[in-house]
């Protein structure tokens, strides 16, 4: 019989489950267009895990070709939108644009293996489109 008081349902989940259940719920928030999701869930999953040296972000983050000043400064920029959605904190408003929203989604995914078949989509989703990788082509939404 199917449980039909929706107040009652016990999961219990490891929590490599659960941040295989963030990072999807996170890329089908990407899809619709609901970056500030995107950013908390994707966040989320990236804290449940330790630091993990080598992996596509470490590549991102630690590229030769950026200086470690901006680096850092490009960094503080992402953190400084997933701590703007978790507190509260000025502006009221905030530009969220997809860019950054995957970017937190290829953070989250890092830590965490094996890759759903979600996720492996989401990565080649984020490697084969160019502008994706390219933040001036986004404008704000009209």
């Amino acid at each position: 019989m199917r449980e039909t008081r929706p107040f009652y349902g016990v999961f219990t989940v490891t929590q490599q489950e659960a941040a295989a259940q963030q990072i999807e719920a996170a890329i089908s928030a990407f899809h619709a267009g609901q970056f500030a999701v995107t950013i908390t869930l994707a966040g989320a999953a990236e804290g449940m895990a330790p630091e993990k040296q080598g992996g596509v972000w470490a590549t991102l983050r630690d590229s030769p070709s950026r200086p470690m000043q901006e680096s850092r400064a490009w960094i503080g920029r992402l953190n400084e939108t997933r701590d703007w959605l978790k507190h509260n904190r000025t502006p009221e408003t905030r530009a969220l644009v997809s860019f950054e929203a995957g970017l937190f989604i290829l953070r989250a995914m890092d830590k965490w293996h094996p890759w759903t078949p979600a996720m492996n989509e989401f990565k080649d989703l984020w490697f084969s489109a160019p502008k994706l990788l390219r933040p001036e082509d986004y404008s704000p939404e009209m």
